[in-house]
């Protein structure tokens, strides 16, 4: 049986098709980052061709482009190599109201051909000195990226500014396939749309806690949805604090379909103050009653209210 060669790969509407990305628009000029063997003086278009940096890929990209990042080499006992960046998505433009930012609609995707990359397979980040992804551009798309975070200041940081008009990093900022690890959150400055799908946050290596951080006091969290993520401890040890952190208000949020192994301080999310809207539910927790340990969900006392939630008892009702 003979075998079919494609010297220029699989495409799709002449676009390359790699690993397990959402998509790869026709429209858009895809990137390629090989942290081993590319080299930032490279046009970058090809894989032959890649840049050596995240942040090279990012600067000479624009809006709606899509970047490809290989893993780094595998070295037996400590896994696929780090990619060791501080990374900022700018808006592009002027900024203001009624302006264009040139850098909107990015993608930042890594090659795999897991379901879900972890911090030891896949490709793998960690800060240079603080921040892995520092984002002021609108509607960012990550993707099968392993983040590793351990006494960063943030994982991912999604700015906002509101009526300023010259960071809108929380707008439409969505993340698929991913994990970070370790006590530095995904923060969120407001957000319109933030969607959070699938993805795995592990506590640091001692149980102290990252997660995400909602922050609804300035900027309005609007429709953001938390689907199908896992929460675990780091190690042996449990979460030291709840993973997931919100500020109101919260409008239309939407948290399910989620996993929460053990807490050690009993409490899994704080959902801040009265004026939000929205739904917690099909989620799962490693707790023999829940029932006081979600804060603001008890009678749906912050407005956010739960359906359908589990523990080892079965489903909890919030009831009081």
């Amino acid at each position: 049986m003979s075998v079919t060669n494609f010297p220029n790969g699989i495409t799709s509407f002449g676009v390359p098709i790699v690993g397990q990305g959402r998509f790869s628009s026709p429209w858009a000029t895809h990137y390629f980052v090989d942290g081993t063997y590319g080299s930032d003086g490279n046009p970058g278009k090809t894989p032959g061709t890649a840049f050596a940096t995240i942040q090279k890929a990012v600067t000479v990209s624009i809006g709606g482009d899509v970047i490809y990042i290989r893993p780094k080499v595998y070295t037996i006992g400590t896994g696929f190599a780090r990619y060791e960046e501080d990374v900022s998505v700018t808006l592009g433009g002027t900024g203001g109201s009624g302006y264009t930012a040139t850098n909107a609609n990015k993608s930042l995707i890594g090659v795999t051909q897991r379901i879900r990359p972890s911090d030891f397979v896949g490709v793998r980040w960690k800060f240079s000195s603080a921040t892995q992804l520092t984002v002021d551009a609108p509607a960012l798309h990550v993707e099968n990226i392993g983040f590793f975070s351990e006494a960063g200041t943030y994982t991912i940081n999604l700015r906002n500014n509101g009526a300023t008009w010259t960071q809108q990093g929380s707008a439409g900022f969505s993340i698929y396939n991913c994990e970070i690890k370790g006590d530095a959150k995904l923060y969120s400055d407001g957000a319109d749309g933030l969607q959070i799908v699938n993805c795995r946050f592990q506590s640091k290596y001692d149980g102290t806690t990252g997660g995400i951080n909602l922050v609804g006091s300035s900027n309005q969290v609007k429709r953001a949805v938390i689907q199908g993520c896992e929460f675990i401890g780091g190690n042996s040890y449990n979460m030291s604090t709840a993973p997931i952190n919100t500020a109101a208000p919260c409008w239309d949020l939407i948290i399910r379909d989620c996993y929460f192994s053990v807490a050690t301080d009993t409490v899994y999310m704080i959902i801040a103050g009265t004026s939000n809207t929205g739904l917690v539910a099909n989620c799962y927790f490693g707790a023999a009653d829940i029932n006081a340990l979600c804060t603001g969900l008890v009678a749906g006392t912050s407005g956010v209210f739960p359906a359908a939630l589990y523990d080892e008892v079965g489903i909890d009702d919030f009831s009081s």
